[in-house]
């Protein structure tokens, strides 16, 4: 061996030699994003926008509260996590959007996660094109738009979900990139990393909001498609395959599962306390929680017997958020509908969404007289027949067949009245108990759920979360339905007391009196909780109003067509919005359309054996637009779909992707104009028109980004570039 080629052996073994690469132009952006984010972070110190519900699910999480919101609750966390290192103990209470911050909460230190996360975005943009094989300048363009956008910026001010779920959504695709490039590299400890970090990073964006189940379905989606294409591949042994398989299965489908999981297992175990969102719970869950509803044991019987006096509770609100009770009252229904049909001029039943005293109904033994509890309590069990009789009216629960007042398909349901006519009672109500554990028959407070089906008709007691006209006080709708099998027909028994007197007088005064008073929280295991958490968040509204001023449409994202009024100062027109960076949005919406028409003219010009470029540069261009254009489609197309109220903040998953699809359609032009070299100044001047128009909007725009500047209504009207933006101005009274 010559002396060279030990030196060059040496030189490649040095096992103790770090080799260490600086992208300055990397560290400078990088630079730029954490002050531009973090600058006078702490103003205004008031709340801004969502800050509003988020400040609050954060005091409610330090002081151990239950809350429902219905998105995964790991972006809450992370807030709750920071103002708890900050020394913030949750003792706050906020009410309005402007609202001055105490002076003990540390607003600074819960906005700088969100700042720092949205900071990192930038760099992450900037290696996600790195790794996609563009160039370093394509880098730099596309981390600059984002750098410049004025909508990302005043996301990740805020204590704001947004800037985190960019961040985790983001570190998702380089993941996947990092770790596709590591192809020659199999199982090396780089190779492991990047994988677990890729299943790790969407499982952490689609536990901050679920519109990340959006790049989770598309990195999944990529990662099965190279396995797919692995499996052509004849170099390889079966062995190598499986694998292959059994790494991707349990890092990419198992971990984000446990992970999953194990989130919301602290979630659940953390918040122990009853909370505001209580009731938007099953009576169950509530009785789980300390200073709820509770206390089976010491608070009320656990098995009902005949003669006890109880409330039912529809046990899945079919109106989201708002559980109701069985309920009467003296009213009868109208001898004469809105539409001419009759009724049976009964005694209304309804369900009523607040507790009441009407809401209690004594079980009875039709063969017995007595209302009172036998000395030992007789239990209901499944599939007795009993009646039910209303406790302050003493009249029966009762069904025929008259068709109901707002569901004319379903019988009506009311508390029977004797008019001496040919109409007979018809008072007997078979008990179906549906979640009977270990051959437990009797019926239960809260455990049990239960359907009443008629006997006379076989139809089933049943909510329709429809609502009454006025002669039902716009209470809800309560029918017998011959549609048995449906949630809408369950109920359990939520409070529960033994009633000891025989004389109906002392009857009505002890449920008067009655007030179940929980002593101590009764046991719910995490899943039980865990999976009615997760149907109460699918199926509960978001919104709770159906028109916003500032809402609006995914027609009018693409070119930054409305903004979104974030706060206003009350001394002077000083303002924050969520506005995007014209430049930034026009170039990303232009560079999707015309990168999907690029990729439409080379299969056209490829299928009349026209090749404009090569084999491997044509699937790496449709490569890049699967990534770009389909996450773009991917985060944008499904809200045409959502019927919800939507607003601009919506979109800014989407805003990442259509900004590097454009500086990727750049970097292609740029690298076809090579081979003409007449066009490369034309290309390089455009391309520095629009790093300084994008430039001068976001200075110029700074203004509704940090809210810091008094602005005159000229100013405003100055700024007012397009004709739907709408900023606000002070009224000053003479």
């Amino acid at each position: 061996m010559v002396d060279s080629e030990r030196e060059a052996l040496e030189n490649n073994k040095k096992p103790f030699t770090v080799q260490v690469e600086f992208d300055i132009m990397q560290m400078m952006l990088t630079t730029l994003s954490v002050i531009s984010r973090t600058w006078q972070l702490g103003y205004p110190r008031a709340v801004v926008f969502d800050e509003l519900h988020f400040a609050k699910f954060v005091s409610l999480y330090l002081r151990k509260m239950f809350f429902f919101d219905v998105h995964p609750p790991l972006g809450k966390m992370i807030l709750a996590a920071a103002g708890n290192y900050a020394g913030y103990e949750g003792n706050i209470t906020l009410d309005r959007i402007g609202q001055v911050y105490p002076g003990d909460m540390p607003v600074f230190q819960m906005r700088l996660v969100p700042a720092i996360l949205g900071s990192l975005i930038v760099p992450i943009v900037y290696q996600i094109i790195v790794e996609l094989g563009l160039t370093r300048w394509a880098a730099v363009a596309a981390a600059s738009f984002i750098l410049l956008d004025n909508a990302l910026l005043v996301q990740s001010r805020f204590m704001l979900m947004e800037g985190m779920l960019i961040f985790f959504m983001a570190l998702s695709v380089l993941s996947y990139l990092k770790f596709k490039n590591l192809n020659h590299r199999e199982f090396s400890t780089q190779w492991y990393f990047w994988l677990i970090l890729c299943g790790l990073s969407f499982t952490l964006t689609l536990s901050i909001k679920y519109i990340g189940c959006f790049v989770a379905v598309m990195v999944v989606f990529f990662h099965a498609r190279d396995y797919w294409n692995m499996l052509s591949d004849y170099s390889r042994s079966d062995m190598n395959l499986i694998k292959h398989i059994i790494i991707r299965i349990a890092i990419l489908i198992c971990l984000p599962i446990v992970t999953y999981i194990s989130i919301f297992y602290i979630h659940l175990t953390h918040l122990t306390k009853a909370g505001p969102h209580d009731n938007i719970m099953t009576s169950a869950f509530q009785a789980s929680l300390e200073g709820g509803l509770a206390a089976l044991t010491k608070g009320q019987p656990l098995n009902i017997a005949y003669g006890s006096q109880i409330t039912l509770r529809h046990t899945y609100d079919s109106v989201p958020g708002k559980p109701c009770w069985l309920h009467s009252h003296n009213q009868v229904y109208p001898i004469r509908y809105s539409d001419n049909r009759g009724s049976s001029h009964q005694q209304q039943v309804t369900c009523y969404v607040f507790k009441d005293v009407n809401n209690w109904w004594i079980v009875k033994d039709p063969s017995n007289d007595s209302l009172a509890v036998e000395d030992p309590p007789r239990p209901v069990k499944h599939g007795d027949i009993i009646q039910l009789i209303h406790g302050i009216t003493s009249r029966a629960l009762n069904s025929h067949d008259v068709a109901a007042p707002v569901s004319p398909q379903n019988q009506e349901v009311s508390c029977y009245i004797d008019y001496n006519v040919s109409m007979p009672a018809q008072h007997l109500w078979r008990v179906e108990i549906l979640n009977q554990e270990n051959g437990e028959k009797n019926w239960q407070t809260i455990k049990s759920h239960v359907r009443l089906v008629h006997v006379n008709t076989t139809a089933a007691l049943r909510m329709t979360g429809k609502q009454l006209p006025e002669w039902g006080s716009n209470q809800l709708e309560i029918s017998a339905d011959r549609l048995v099998n449906q949630q809408a027909t369950i109920w359990n028994v939520e409070e529960h007391k033994y009633t000891t007197s025989v004389e109906k007088d002392k009857q009505s005064l002890d449920l008067r009196q009655s007030e179940m008073i929980p002593l101590e929280p009764t046991h719910l295991s995490f899943w039980s909780k865990f999976l009615e958490l997760h149907f109460k968040m699918i199926f509960s509204s978001q919104d709770t109003e159906l028109e916003h001023k500032y809402s609006s449409e995914p027609l009018d994202w693409p070119f930054d067509s409305k903004n979104l009024a974030y706060w206003m100062s009350p001394h002077s027109n000083a303002q924050i919005h969520l506005l995007g960076n014209p430049v930034v949005w026009y170039c990303g919406t232009i560079g999707v359309v015309v990168y999907l028409l690029f990729i439409l003219f080379y299969m056209l010009r490829r299928r009349r054996q026209i090749y404009d470029i090569t084999d491997g540069e044509f699937k790496k261009f449709v490569f890049i637009g699967e990534v770009l254009v389909g996450g773009y489609l991917l985060h944008y197309l499904p809200f045409y779909l959502a019927d919800r109220t939507m607003f601009l903040h919506n979109y800014l998953p989407a805003i990442i992707f259509k900004v590097m699809a454009f500086t990727a359609f750049a970097d292609h032009i740029y690298g076809i104009s090579l081979s003409y070299p007449r066009v490369q100044p034309v290309i390089r001047f455009l391309a520095m028109i629009l790093l300084s128009g994008a430039v001068y909007a976001f200075l110029e725009l700074s203004v509704f980004t940090y809210g810091n500047t008094h602005l005159t209504a000229e100013q405003i009207h100055s700024l007012t570039w397009k004709e739907n933006w709408d900023f606000l101005m002070q009224v000053r009274h003479k």
